[in-house]
């Protein structure tokens, strides 16, 4: 059986509610202004996805939603 993807729903959220710029802006605050490699998106999508679906196959970067 398969769960929803709790990490997918929320990067949808994010999206939404930033109006489709979530991604830049993370990335704009973790990379320039804090000096990290990368915002850590994907890797707390798959965490998420992992933790409600075992099956995850860890491709964060290739679902879609719609």
């Amino acid at each position: 059986m398969e769960f929803i993807k709790l990490g997918s729903w929320l990067k949808w959220i994010i999206n939404v509610l930033t109006l489709g710029t979530g991604k830049y802006i993370s990335t704009w605050i973790a990379v320039d202004i804090l000096g990290f490699d990368t915002c850590g998106c994907c890797e707390r999508e798959q965490w998420l996805n992992r933790l409600t679906n075992k099956n995850f196959n860890g491709h964060c970067d290739q679902i879609k939603l719609f």
